[in-house]
């Protein structure tokens, strides 16, 4: 279940980058820990995420 969980919140966090990557992030947020955080326990390497999804600041 902490699977499916951590699926879902990388999936949220993908997508809020993909809706506000050209605004400031949210007060308090750190967007690419809590990304790392979810790859650590679905056990995905976290810089080839990054390449696949774009995600660059």
């Amino acid at each position: 279940m902490d699977k499916v969980k951590k699926v879902a919140e990388l999936f949220d966090l993908v997508q809020y980058y993909y809706e506000y990557r050209d605004q400031p992030m949210k007060e308090n947020m750190n967007f690419f820990a809590e990304v790392e955080d979810c790859c650590r326990v679905l056990d995905l390497d976290f810089e080839e995420l990054k390449r696949e999804f774009k995600l660059d600041f």
